[in-house]
């Protein structure tokens, strides 16, 4: 394509650049664009389409498709993502093709991931998405069709298993939902004749519909119009972002990088967070308040203009919070990995929180028996009101610190910890699944046999999609030998399948030859979480 296929445009709108032009073969192409500062082409970018509908196409006026939310909710999902929302003239074939043709452009000139190029169409722009879908959905990693109905080929699409995410009203005031609930039993109907199993049908197309109170609870009373609420819907949105090649789990773990351990050139801060709960052991009758505190790590650079991941990282026995990454005046090695791994963009700035399990003493970690029980009860604690109280004070994904706020909000949530932090992780797992999506244990537990930790699934809301395990320990540890195994055994249940990336199942184990039961290996195995996590 010649040099001038493109004209760069002028006029900005919620970040977006609005009226480019792409001169296609198809006839030109206008679209606005969001490219991140941070793109320079080193390194392969996602690429997210949105299709808006009636209201965004171009007779509507330059910009006007940015009266959708998709795009601008999307940035927040992967700060390396190029997001795109073309203003076409309908919703038929040629606006199709000329969605392929912008998506095959910007392939061949910027670099992008092709394992990450996502779709997105509303009301209209979700016909021609799905148009799309009939005809070349093996550029996509994935589509999300929301409000709308199904006008594409349902052969083509199947033979490509591509994903599609179909989300509307139940009485959806255009559409109605009897279209689309027609389009999926069809498309299932395919598979089932392919020979694909529920299980593999459930990976591959998802129908999720919508009751009037969805809506209402939302400030809509038309499910139409209501369709926008679909962008802030993190069960949703993160499902879409959750597709394609993502990062893969390297088959060994990555050394701590030399000089990770000293102060870097950009520092993040530590503050400490007062915040009231109950006494562990008698929690439910709350007869003894007590105040406890945490540290909380803010990246370098932290604002209250971006909404950040939070990881709630547990210590260890004969320890407290501040053993792991130490206080202001004292910050230790691993507050100085995390400095240099978000300075060298190896992990996405984030929030970590330092508790503690620690109860009416702080030498209650160092009695073993006691430490059990209290991690096993530390669940109550952690809901109701350390969650609260971090989240209410930062930036975070939560819109709300109730429970179906941190539900809504699991997908930006992870618990890990080493050793008896590690039995913290898997009681987390145990209690608190509907609040946290990843979990890293190391070197500690499991609580139980692999059908034993199945059933933690199985008796829950969530099934094998909804969250990830990151486990890890050393050879020369002396509790490398039960860890492993119970991990192994959780591998052989129908819950949990072992994979270097979160595509395809939901556990990695990873060990090092030498490693002993310390705090080197400790910092080691959080690194190469954190590495993977929300990457």
């Amino acid at each position: 394509m010649p040099p001038d296929a493109i004209t760069v445009g002028t006029q900005t709108q919620r970040g977006s650049v609005n009226d480019n032009v792409y001169y296609s073969e198809l006839g030109d192409i206008r679209y606005s664009s969001y490219i991140p500062d941070s793109y320079d082409g080193s390194e392969p970018y996602a690429l997210f389409i949105t299709l808006p509908g009636w209201e965004g196409l171009y007779f509507q006026g330059v910009g006007a498709n940015m009266a959708e939310d998709f795009g601008p909710e999307a940035i927040q999902y992967n700060d390396k993502m190029i997001v795109l929302s073309p203003q076409l003239n309908d919703w038929g074939q040629t606006s199709a093709d000329q969605t392929i043709a912008l998506t095959e452009y910007f392939l061949e000139h910027y670099n992008i991931d092709p394992d990450r190029v996502y779709l997105h169409g509303m009301s209209g722009g979700g016909e021609t998405g799905s148009l799309v879908m009939g005809t070349k959905p093996e550029l996509y990693a994935a589509y999300l069709l929301t409000a709308s109905k199904w006008d594409g080929d349902l052969e083509v699409l199947a033979a490509a298993r591509t994903p599609v995410y179909l989300a509307i009203g139940e009485d959806d005031s255009y559409y109605g939902s009897g279209p689309l609930k027609s389009a999926y039993a069809e498309l299932c109907g395919i598979y089932e004749e392919q020979g694909l199993t529920q299980d593999e049908m459930d990976q591959l197309v998802v129908l999720n519909v919508k009751p009037g109170s969805y809506f209402t609870e939302r400030g809509f009373w038309d499910q139409h119009a209501g369709g926008q609420v679909f962008a802030y819907d993190e069960q949703i949105m993160g499902w879409l972002f959750r597709q394609g090649g993502g990062r893969t789990i390297p088959a060994e773990l990555e050394y701590v990088p030399e000089g990770y351990t000293s102060p870097a050139e950009h520092q993040g801060t530590l503050e400490k967070l007062e915040y009231q709960t109950w006494e562990s052991l008698s929690y439910d009758s709350h007869t003894q308040r007590l105040t406890k505190t945490a540290w909380v790590y803010l990246p370098y650079g932290y604002t209250e203009e971006q909404r950040y991941n939070v990881f709630y990282l547990s210590h260890g026995g004969w320890s407290n919070e501040t053993t792991v990454m130490g206080t202001p005046d004292d910050p230790h090695a691993f507050k100085h990995i995390m400095d240099h791994a978000i300075e060298d963009g190896k992990i996405k700035p984030l929030i970590i929180v330092l508790p503690t399990y620690n109860n009416t003493s702080p030498s209650d970690s160092g009695n073993y028996s006691l430490a059990l029980r209290l991690t096993d009860n530390f669940h109550n604690e952690l809901v109701n009101d350390l969650l609260p109280a971090v989240e209410s004070r930062y930036s975070t994904y939560a819109q709300s610190t109730d429970l179906e706020g941190l539900a809504a909000s699991r997908d930006h949530r992870g618990f890990g910890g080493f050793s008896m932090g590690s039995m913290n992780t898997w009681r987390t797992f145990e209690h608190a699944l509907d609040c946290f999506r990843y979990f890293a244990p190391s070197s500690g537990g499991p609580i139980g046999d692999g059908e034993y930790m199945a059933d933690i699934v199985r008796n829950s809301e969530y099934g094998p999609d909804d969250f990830f395990i990151f486990a890890a320990s050393g050879t020369e540890d002396f509790a490398y030998s039960g860890f492993k195994r119970g991990v192994m055994a959780m591998g052989e249940t129908d819950v949990f399948t072992f994979v270097d990336n979160e595509r395809d199942g939901n556990l990695s184990f990873r060990e090092r030859e030498g490693y002993a039961h310390d705090g080197t290996a400790a910092n080691e195995y959080a690194y190469n979480a954190l590495r993977f996590f929300w990457s």
